[in-house]
């Protein structure tokens, strides 16, 4: 096909007839006029035409695509901490505002989402609440927003956790499971105070995994049905005052790495 017919074709389709198309583009047009009408979507890429300020052909994720490649980059950053559990399908626009707990818990995570970076340190959050009351749905927008972002996040399920350190314990590892804890981006603890608790639990693991956090300036963001006063009493495994000295020490690591968000009331079904 010569130059002439091929500017006739250009001129009969929708989409370049009012382009005004230098001869040496003429051809790359004309190619691309032929691609968008016989295979215009390849391997999930759509077929584009760009004019200003020059000519060129180039691909753009369909709609499907690009919400394959979010969730791949999601599930690249978003680490699961030998569990089986997974988040919720969560995004922080469509956490309930319905009343002032709430909207301080928004704007809280919003502002952490808009100030972090890896080399600039902005406390997490202990999101204290009921069952129901939306406290791991949080956590988990607040966690793929990050992973989108390609910040890693390690999210642990509590009681799952006692399970694999006892599986390091015996597998030799147990430094290297501990080392994830102390490590990632940014640590994520749903249902804090679920898991079952010992003394070495809580003073071999628990308080020097958030010393070491706190040291290195890494945001820890934990959810628990327990308040701070509740937690105390449950830490505090040994009735006499080196046990509570050791829960009050924990407690303390929460407050220093933590905002304290509360989460009274259940979010209406509609």
């Amino acid at each position: 096909m010569n130059l002439s017919e091929m500017r006739k074709e250009i001129a009969r389709f929708e989409e370049t007839k009012d382009l005004n198309v230098n001869d040496v583009d003429v051809n790359k047009v004309y190619q691309y006029i032929v691609q968008k009408q016989e295979n215009p979507i390849k391997d999930g890429y759509e077929i584009m035409l760009k004019s200003d300020p020059y000519i060129e052909i180039y691909y753009r994720p369909t709609k499907e695509k690009a919400t394959e490649i979010k969730k791949s980059r999601m599930r690249h950053h978003l680490k699961f901490y030998d569990s089986e559990v997974y988040i919720q399908d969560a995004t922080l626009s469509e956490f309930d505002c319905y009343n002032e707990e709430r909207v301080q818990a928004f704007e809280k995570a919003q502002y952490f989402l808009d100030h972090y970076r890896k080399n600039q340190y902005e406390q997490g959050m202990y999101i204290h609440g009921q069952y129901g009351t939306g406290k791991s749905y949080l956590l988990s927008a607040i966690a793929q927003e990050l992973a989108q972002r390609g910040v890693t996040v390690l999210f642990v399920y509590m009681p799952d956790l006692t399970r694999s350190l006892k599986q390091g314990m015996n597998e030799g590892n147990l430094e290297e499971r501990v080392n994830k804890l102390k490590q990632a981006d940014v640590l994520m603890m749903d249902d804090f105070g679920g898991e079952n608790v010992s003394t070495w639990f809580r003073d071999e693991i628990l308080i020097p995994v958030l010393q070491y956090r706190l040291s290195a300036k890494l945001p820890v963001f934990m959810s628990s049905n327990y308040s701070h006063l509740q937690l105390l009493d449950i830490m505090t495994l040994v009735k006499d005052e080196s046990g509570r000295s050791k829960a009050g020490r924990l407690i303390q690591r929460l407050k220093d790495l933590m905002i304290y968000i509360k989460l009274t009331e259940i979010p209406f079904k509609h």
